[in-house]
């Protein structure tokens, strides 16, 4: 009888020296779980900053451009304003002074 009480202290003492190991196992997978899913986390939030500033790049070229377009036009409509106004200056200027005091009929 005593022979069977200490086979099941020590089948007692074993189990729970392999459910220890186990959970000392499950905590150590959980650890590199959650460091697996961080490091996967860093690298998609480096891509996604690295992809926002190529497309933050490629904006700021594409608005430059549009600017000196933007500015080449401004600078061919003044220079037809300037054009048109020194061809017919006169002419508006005294339309609106005839206009204005009433001599325009």
């Amino acid at each position: 009888m005593q022979d069977m009480v200490e086979r099941i202290v020590e089948m007692d003492k074993r189990a729970r020296e392999l459910t220890d190991a186990a959970k000392k196992l499950r905590v150590g997978s959980e650890d590199r779980i959650r460091a697996k899913k961080e490091e996967l986390r860093q690298g998609y939030r480096d891509r996604a900053n690295e992809r926002v500033e190529l497309i933050k790049k490629a904006e700021v070229r594409n608005a430059e451009v549009e600017l000196k377009s933007t500015l080449e036009r401004q600078k061919q409509i003044e220079q037809r304003l300037d054009a048109l106004y020194a061809e017919k200056g006169d002419e508006w200027v005294a339309k609106i002074v005839a206009r204005a005091t009433g001599d325009d009929k």
